[in-house]
């Protein structure tokens, strides 16, 4: 839940996801972020980890510690009516906690340079 009582719901029409590819971007070490308003009063997040990654077991390791680090990021912000998605890059997996949490902040809660 984020300040707002807001609860993070998790995109899952294809639709919504090529609908962010035209949306703002913003590059980490861990991965790509792609965000756009959504219009509601609610906050959605997607995740895309692909298999050029690795295996089943390294991309749903990556997905659960992208869902830990949006949460606790998310929770300090109040991003309602907006949607995100995380695309997975190769580091992500290796990447250590606190790096993640700074890349989660960093594309996040900072607005992207102009």
């Amino acid at each position: 839940m984020t300040p707002s009582g807001a609860k993070i719901v998790v995109l899952r029409q294809r639709s919504d996801y090529v609908r962010l590819r035209r949306g703002k971007r913003r590059g980490t070490e861990s991965f790509l972020l792609q965000s756009m308003p959504n219009g509601r009063s609610e906050l959605r997040l997607g995740i895309t980890v692909t298999k050029k990654i690795g295996g089943a077991v390294t991309r749903n390791r990556i997905k659960r510690r992208f869902r830990a680090a949006a949460r606790e990021v998310l929770a300090t912000s109040d991003a309602v009516g907006t949607d995100y998605v995380l695309i997975a890059r190769p580091g992500a997996a290796s990447r250590p906690w606190p790096s993640l949490l700074d890349d989660m902040r960093t594309a996040l809660l900072d607005p992207p340079a102009s």
